[in-house]
Order: structure tokens, then sequence, then C-alpha cells
């Protein structure tokens, strides 16, 4: 089957999993190491080692990116270090105060969650009034590389330049929505790190500095190997979406964090179509090369219904069956 025969994708809430819900309820350890391609930013272009590297990136949907020399490494590892200790840690601790209320999103401000992870997750349109300058700089230098991974794919795929714009919700151009999250993840809780899950935006940039991060390649969990010097970028549900019935699929990958038992921080960048409150939102897009560009639901219609898939599962099709 060609990518341009498969059905188109709609989103049900429940059921995003439905075709992997193996992976979802899978607690096969990982067995083996997870031996990543490693690109280079050159511009708005990705630089593998050779070709076949890239075609491996995209087919698995997970790649390391070596981390630009100038970016803020020691402030943001320490806000992620330090975020959920309390007001009484200084200077970042009194961002545990700042809860969903603060924000008016029920997806914002400092959360624990069911798992071992406790976040801090915060939407571009509140980092400059929220964060100190050199978190909030951290967030704008994560949204240009963002944006040259993003346009570095888009220019592999046979979508056209021109449909750049709407097909990634403003996304290729830097007016998409960007999350800034900050993780702890909480020994003494019994469980899973993090559920097993895709991310729901076009790519994740991930700094993580201890082991922990888990893939799913070729039906097979592995362990993701920390590099200090290196961003893991992976793919999400968007871009699979977008990319699916093109001449070049790209996979979103499953991931998930595996049961931590010392301390374990880390924080990321989630870029996704545009989706403030109060606007239209500009939707996620499915390309076919022969079809061309259409859209197939909300931008937060697909956050929210991920959101609550990878907190509470993902229905098998055998509740289904009458």
């Amino acid at each position: 089957m060609t990518p341009n025969d498969q059905a188109p994708w709609r989103l049900e809430r429940g059921a995003i999993y439905g075709d992997v819900y193996g992976k979802r309820i899978d607690d096969r350890p990982a067995d083996r190491a997870a031996d990543l391609r490693t690109a280079r930013l050159d511009g708005d272009a990705l630089a593998f080692e050779d070709p076949a590297a890239c075609e491996q990136a995209l087919h698995d949907g997970v790649f390391r990116l070596v981390m630009p020399a100038d970016f803020p490494t020691a402030a943001a590892d320490l806000f992620a270090r330090s975020f959920h200790l309390g007001p009484e840690v200084e200077p970042y601790g009194r961002f545990r105060g700042l809860t969903a209320e603060r924000f008016g999103d029920p997806l914002l401000g400092f959360h624990e969650r069911i798992n071992q992870i406790e976040q801090f997750l915060l939407e571009r349109r509140f980092w400059a009034g929220t964060y100190p300058p050199e978190i909030a700089a951290a967030g704008e230098a994560l949204t240009r590389i963002a944006g040259q991974v993003l346009r570095a794919v888009l220019a592999l795929t046979d979508i056209p330049p021109k449909l750049w714009d709407v097909a990634t919700g403003g996304c290729s151009g830097g007016r998409g929505s960007y999350h800034l999250t900050f993780n702890h993840y909480r020994p003494a809780m019994a469980g899973i790190g993090l559920a097993s899950h895709k991310d729901d935006g076009f790519l994740t940039i991930l700094r993580t500095t201890a082991a922990g991060l888990e893939v799913n390649r070729d039906d097979r969990w592995e362990s993701v190997a920390p590099d200090p010097d290196v961003f893991v970028i992976n793919f999400g549900l968007s871009m699979e979406v977008l990319t699916r019935h093109s001449a070049r699929p790209v996979r979103a990958i499953m991931h998930r964090v595996r049961h931590q038992t010392a301390d374990r921080s880390s924080f990321g960048h989630f870029s996704s179509s545009h989706c403030a409150p109060g606007e239209d939102q500009a939707g996620i897009h499915a390309f076919s090369s022969i079809h061309g560009l259409r859209r197939v639901c909300g931008s937060r219609e697909l956050i929210d219904a991920n959101d609550e898939e990878i907190y509470q599962g993902t229905r098998p099709y055998a509740e289904d069956t009458p």
C-alpha cells in the first residue's frame, strides 16, 4: 500500500492510538540502546552524515540535533531541577505555586500528573510576562530552532512552499503555538515515569541529561542514552497526519519515560498549529500528493484529545464491537 492509498485520518476521541493499542499498554522493558541518527542545523537545512541517515530519521520519527553553542543551557537546566521545590528555593522554586487558574487554561502552569512526572508548562504568549528574562530567552531560542527544523523537513516533502503556512497553522513562519515544558520525575511515586504516547504537535525539542527516555522503533522499546551536547528531536501527530499521504511520510515516534529511582529533570519545547483562545483555530491539515491539502480537525481538539489519552488511556477496539 502506498501513502496515497491510505484511508484519510480523522480524530476520534479515545482512539488516537487504536492502531497501536498494544504499544500504549506495553510493559516490555527496553532491550537495546537506540542508535539514533545525528544532524546539525545549516540555516534552514539539516546536515546529516549521509542521505540514508536523513531517510532513517524521518522513518523513525526521532533523531539527535547538535545543540547550538550559544544556547542558554545552564539557566534552563537549573529551572528544570528546581521549579517544583517551592517558594523558599530561589530563584525558580516559586513556579510551583503558579497553577492553571493563574493562566485561565487547564493545560498550563504547574501540574502533578498521575505518572511520576510533575510539570510546569507555559504557552509562548505568557513567557515574557511570567518567566525571568533568561528562561523566556531560552524559549525563544528553541522556537527559532524548531522553525528551522520544520522548514528543513517540509523542504524534503512534496508539499508546495506556498501551502506551508496554512498546512502548519503558521508554524513554518514562527506564528504557531509554542509550549515550553519543564519536567521533574518523583522517585517516591510508583509506576512509570511517563506513559507511552506520541506528542500532538509537529515536533518536540527535548533536553535530557539523565537516562530514562525510551522510544519504540520496529516494535521494540529502546533506551535513549543521554548526551549533554544534543537535543532529541521527535516528530508528533501533526507532522504524521500532514505528511502520511505525501511522497515523503514522516512518522511520529511512540515514546515513554521508564520508572525513575532517582530525581530526574528535563525540559522541552512543543511546536503546534496556532490555537490561541478566543481566535479561530488554524487547525490540523493533511496533504495528499494527489488531492492537495485538507483540514481534518481543530488544533486544540487534537491537543486535548491526546492529553486525555496519555493520562487516562486508549480505548481498545474491542469496546467498540457490538
